[in-house]
């Protein structure tokens, strides 16, 4: 059972080779999320653009990251499915910025809750592999499952301003989760040699 543990992690080790994807994903989340602090309301058509940018770009590495990592990953199948959604979100966006003002929080609360749930299974398989790092992801994750109800409860209710302040702080915590998860997935090799000396 250990020998079969330690190829299965060495091929993790293998398989997860465009760590450098959810990098700069991350980062673009990052900078969208300040992006929406700073100009708030001024151009609501110019937000709805980044942000289908954003998610296109988020749902390619994700479908890269999980064609190229087999079936090392617990949570492959999710990597996928949220790519798909990722990059429908994101034509959307890009192909009807205008129709957005209304649609756009609630697609931003279901994004944010589907990448939560992500989050979550990741920090689990964090933790399966012994690297460390788990707990802060679903830790991460759970905080963003509760920011995405905070916008999709009435998301009218406390007003767009609201939603779009919730929505920056999910997008800046989402891409500081994704760099983090980056760095794991770069050192991964790392712990599996100090878990599983040769």
């Amino acid at each position: 059972m250990k020998r079969h543990f330690e190829n299965l992690t060495s091929k993790v080790s293998r398989a997860v080779q465009h760590w450098w994807l959810l990098m700069i994903a991350g980062l673009l989340c990052v900078v969208l999320g300040i992006v929406v602090f700073v100009f708030p309301l001024e151009s609501y058509v110019t937000l709805a653009i980044l942000t289908g940018v954003v998610m296109l770009v988020v749902g390619a590495a994700q479908l890269i990251i999980a064609s190229t990592s087999g079936n090392y990953l617990a949570m492959r199948g999710y990597m996928i499915v949220g790519g798909v959604i990722d990059l429908i979100l994101g034509i959307f966006l890009c192909v009807y910025p205008g129709v957005t003002m209304v649609v756009l929080p609630i697609m931003m609360g279901i994004w944010m809750m589907y990448h939560s749930f992500m989050m979550i299974a990741f920090g689990g398989d964090l933790d399966t592999f012994r690297i460390d790092g788990g707990g802060t992801v679903i830790f991460g994750g759970v905080i963003l499952l509760l920011l995405s109800i905070l916008i999709l409860v009435n998301p009218f209710a406390a007003g767009i301003a609201a939603v779009i302040v919730v929505a920056g702080v999910g997008l800046i915590l989402f891409g500081l989760l994704l760099c983090w998860l980056s760095v794991k997935l770069k050192d991964i090799h790392k712990y599996q040699e100090k878990e599983y000396p040769r």
